[in-house]
């Protein structure tokens, strides 16, 4: 755990989210968190970063990309749902991980708890748009 502690986007994540005056047990879990999110993606904290990110080949101005933040979320959806997280759980850690990815400057949203009954909803809502027949 330690090696992951000392890289350097995520000392910038701890020294700019406070994370680092949290109970050790907290840091710990937000560390192992990303650790097993970092494996999943076999990437480094770093590369997860640099990986948001692309170069003008004519300025070498560095930009956010939108497809990798996309893939990215895509992705941090994915690895919330193979640990089996659901609901509030699920949100929570995905945030967690924006959270890592946002205090190294990639602009990063995901979805809104909006508690089990409006998870409900929205989820018989999505099945209704996806098997009604188009009208005419």
């Amino acid at each position: 755990m330690s090696e992951i502690a000392s890289s350097e986007t995520v000392r910038r994540w701890f020294d700019s989210a406070g994370h680092g005056e949290e109970p050790p047990e907290e840091q710990h879990r937000r560390l192992a968190l990303l650790a097993e999110f970092s494996a999943f993606a076999g990437r480094s904290p770093d590369e997860l970063v640099a990986g948001c990110f692309l170069r003008k080949k004519a300025t070498g101005d560095k930009f956010a990309s939108v497809k990798a933040r996309q893939a990215m979320n895509e992705s941090i959806a994915e690895f919330v749902a193979k640990k089996g997280f659901e609901g509030r759980e699920a949100v929570a850690a995905g945030n967690v991980l924006r959270s890592f990815l946002i205090h190294n400057g990639v602009f990063i949203q995901g979805g809104a708890w909006r508690g089990e009954r409006a998870a409900a909803t929205n989820e018989q809502n999505h099945k209704e748009r996806t098997t009604s027949p188009c009208p005419n």
